[in-house]
């Protein structure tokens, strides 16, 4: 393209101009070619010659080095130069370049006025500090800024001096780093400044603390400032105060609180609520306005000085709080604050250690014994949903430890991510196992607090459940109350207490059919045997719940026998005439509980009705097992009785006892309780009962009435037949109350289970003592107490007790030198 204006090689067309006062800001305008023209789409060029005359010879290299040096102080003051800033620029190439190489020279000249500048603004800013002019930071940084914007500007004209000589390669600071350490040297190490500048961010940060929020037009300042000394390698002259004040802050904040929270005037909980709203609190401030690094030293910090140094004094009261106000959010709190303060450990003691010392405190009054399971059972629900929530949604960790690699390395940061979180989520696993485990000590040790008593109320419990059965709800949350129960058993010392009631009870449910389910006591007997969620109980007792395998089969084939007893009275009903509609239990001794024969103050006495059902089932059972004799135990009998009343004719069940003082009024309208307890030959104390029952039970059941009127029953009072009785049921039962486990029964259970317990231990040292022939008092004692303790609590003075009735008995000798070593007499 042809140029518009063609130039000669020399004029002195503008010989004329003279630069401008702002020559620093100076431009040429562009021209504007369609002006005066025909339009830019004209093909016609107007050429234009201009005659310049030869100029002014070039300057002097000293003047022009004068000229460049003048204006290093207006460039740094903010003044517009003499020359133009590509004069300047243009200058300092060519004086920088061979031949001149003046860049030394330069670049002395630039410090001495860096120097200088900094040392002007220094004492301007000291002055203003010793008037307490306010806003100091605000000036420290708006002053920086007017010093970078101006350095800069003179990097920028000053280009080829950092370019060929202030360079990396040559070791010499450049205009910018040259200015940064002068700034540095001169003006923030100054220590009036530096002291002005660091109390100023101390007292925001005390401001922000006491008001416990951000002040927002301050963080911006704070924020630039730390910029500042991040650019200047000063940071550290900020931060270290800010975390010194940090530590002092928290020190003097924390300690009263605690004395608050010990005298009781402060809850624990919301101590660590504070402490962790804190940590939030100084990681927010310092991340914004200072630093991740130092947010983390502050966030440290708080932990130690708040939280770490009081863990021991505020853990386990505020894990009290929170489980007795079954807070679970409170709870989560304390664990988050446990990790975070390295006392987890703390935290899962104090656990073990708040529900051992609750299950004792419940356990302990007598009175509190019915109520005792159902307050165990929520307990135990609570705690064990309240370890489940910690660890529901696993939270990203506040801090990743660092992570080692292998032998060939990680390749991304995303293999380390990935590493990081699986041993995140392996911490967290093994934590709620140490949690879970805490909850199973806690509760091992409050129940073993109390001797036999909780195994025996469990026992009970259970057979509530199983009397009610799941009811209106499902069969899976009845399993799990089932499970739950079971748990408990597992958690008790005594547990051949628990079996021995467990299997009295269930003896009566089976025969008084008192079990809601057959099916769900099949289920029962299997989960105490070998069910999952019992499998430790199972290691420790197993085979003991097989008896009541044996009791299901005994009632099926009792079953059988009586169908078969049945269809002989059908062939033949004239030899079976006096048997009554009568049905029995044939049982297997050894399998069932103990019932004794009636003994002491007893001399019971059959009706005549009811003995020939007896006694015609006894004949006919004589001819189907010869080598086989009955012994019959009436104390769980029951009879069906069509009663006639003026009101109307029922059909009553009642036990055995009853039955039989009822039929007396058939021949008599009133009877004394002496005429009574001599016709049936009923023990006293069991025919207490009785007539109480009839007399005395619930509406709709009194068929008998008692003179005169009263709950005690004494030798002179008197029974009849109640004429005026009606009831809105045609069928009803009248209440046992000899099925009920007594506090007399629960004694004998007991007492069974004391003697139980002396046949094994001695059965225990016996097999011990066979298999070893001889060994030391205290290996055996040791060997005892390990075999045994799985099923109770043995006693060592017991042991040695049963030692010594074996020595007497001739199963064991002591050694003629050694008394201190047994020996096995076969």
């Amino acid at each position: 393209m042809a140029s518009l204006i063609l130039l000669p090689s020399t004029s002195d067309a503008f010989k004329a101009y003279k630069p401008s006062k702002n020559a620093h800001a100076d431009f040429i305008s562009a021209v504007d070619l369609s002006r005066g023209g025909r339009g830019s789409g004209s093909k016609e060029i107007k050429t234009v010659r201009l005659n310049v005359a030869a100029g002014p010879s070039i300057q002097p290299a000293k003047d022009q080095l004068t000229t460049l040096l003048s204006a290093i102080p207006e460039l740094l003051s903010g003044k517009p130069t003499i020359k133009s800033y590509h004069l300047l620029s243009h200058t300092c190439h060519k004086l920088v370049l061979q031949p001149h190489t003046l860049g030394p020279t330069i670049y002395e000249r630039v410090k001495e006025e860096l120097e200088k500048s900094a040392s002007t603004l220094a004492r301007e800013w000291r002055g203003s500090i010793m008037t307490r002019e306010g806003g100091w930071l605000a000036k420290l940084v708006d002053g920086w800024k007017r010093w970078e914007e101006r350095v800069n500007l003179l990097s920028a004209v000053f280009v080829y001096l950092d370019r060929v000589y202030s360079n990396p390669s040559n070791g010499i600071a450049s205009i910018a780093e040259l200015s940064t350490a002068t700034f540095g040297r001169l003006i923030w190490e100054n220590e009036l400044i530096f002291q002005k500048t660091r109390d100023e961010v101390l007292a925001w940060a005390t401001r922000e603390r006491e008001a416990s929020s951000s002040l927002a037009d301050q963080r911006s300042t704070i924020t630039a400032l730390s910029s500042i000394a991040k650019l200047l390698s000063t940071f550290k002259t900020l931060s270290e105060p800010y975390i010194d004040l940090t530590t002092t802050h928290y020190q003097e904040n924390a300690s009263p609180l605690i004395e608050s929270v010990e005298a009781g005037s402060a809850s624990a909980a919301k101590y660590v609520g504070w402490v962790l709203e804190k940590v939030e609190e100084e990681r927010e401030r310092a991340t914004v306005c200072l630093s991740a690094e130092v947010a983390g030293e502050a966030v440290d910090t708080v932990r130690r000085t708040a939280g770490q140094e009081y863990a021991e004094r505020v853990v386990r009261k505020a894990l009290d709080e929170s489980m007795d106000s079954a807070d679970t959010a409170a709870l989560g709190r304390l664990y988050q604050f446990s990790i975070d303060v390295d006392s987890f450990a703390l935290f899962s003691k104090s656990l073990e250690c708040h529900l051992e010392d609750r299950l004792k405190t419940l356990i302990s009054d007598p009175k509190n014994d019915p109520q005792m399971i159902d307050g165990t059972l929520k307990l135990k629900r609570f705690a064990d949903e309240a370890v489940s929530s910690l660890f529901k949604a696993e939270p990203t960790p506040s801090k990743v430890d660092s992570v080692l690699e292998g032998a060939n390395g990680l390749k991304s940061q995303e293999d380390k991510d990935n590493k990081g979180e699986l041993e995140f989520k392996k911490v967290n696993r093994n934590r709620q196992f140490e949690l879970e485990e805490a909850v199973r000590t806690g509760f091992k040790a409050g129940l073993g607090s109390r001797q036999n008593a909780p195994a025996e109320w469990i026992a009970k419990h259970l057979d509530v459940a199983m009397r009610k059965g799941q009811g209106s709800g499902t069969e899976a949350s009845f399993n799990a109350h089932l499970d739950e129960i079971i748990a408990l058993v597992g958690f008790t010392k005594d547990k051949d207490v628990f079996k021995a009631f467990y299997s009295t009870q269930l003896a009566k449910r089976l025969l008084l059919s008192k079990s809601a389910s057959d099916d769900m006591e099949r289920n029962m007997i299997v989960k105490l045997q070998n069910g999952e969620l019992t499998l430790r109980i199972s290691a420790e007792m197993g085979e003991e719940y097989t008896s009541g395998d044996v009791m299901m089969k005994d009632l099926q084939l009792s079953e059988t026998l009586v169908k078969s007893y049945q269809s002989a009275q059908a062939k033949d009903p004239e030899h079976f005439k006096d048997a009554g509609n009568f049905t029995a239990n044939v049982l297997t001794e050894s399998a069932w509980p103990a019932y004794p024969l009636l003994k002491d103050g007893w001399n019971f006495q059959l009706t005549p009705s009811l003995q020939s059902s007896i006694d015609a089932f006894t004949s006919w059972y004589a001819t189907q097992h010869k080598n086989r004799q009955l012994s019959w135990r009436f104390q769980l009998a029951t009879v069906t009785l069509s009663g006639r009343f003026p009101s109307g004719r029922y059909e009553i069940g009642v036990s055995l006892f009853q039955a039989v003082v009822l039929l007396l009024f058939n021949e008599e309208d009133s009877l004394d309780f002496a005429a009574i307890k001599q016709r049936t030959g009923i023990e006293s104390q069991e025919l207490i009962r009785t007539l109480q029952s009839l007399s005395m039970g619930r509406k709709g059941t009194r068929v008998l009435l008692k003179k005169p009127p009263g709950k005690e029953v004494n030798p002179t009072d008197v029974f009849a037949w109640n004429k005026g009785f009606s009831s809105e049921r045609i069928k009803f039962k009248i209440n046992q109350i000899q099925q009920d486990m007594s506090a007399e029964e629960s004694k004998k259970t007991n007492e069974q289970v004391a003697i139980d317990r002396v046949s094994v231990l001695e059965a225990t040292i016996v097999r011990i003592m066979k298999a070893r022939k001889k060994l030391s008092l205290q290996l055996l004692i040791d060997a005892v107490v390990s075999d045994v303790v799985k099923r109770f609590p043995p006693d060592v003075k017991e042991i040695k007790k049963r030692v010594e009735s074996l020595i007497e008995r001739e199963f064991l000798m002591r050694d003629e030198e050694e008394r201190g070593v047994l020996h096995y007499l076969a």
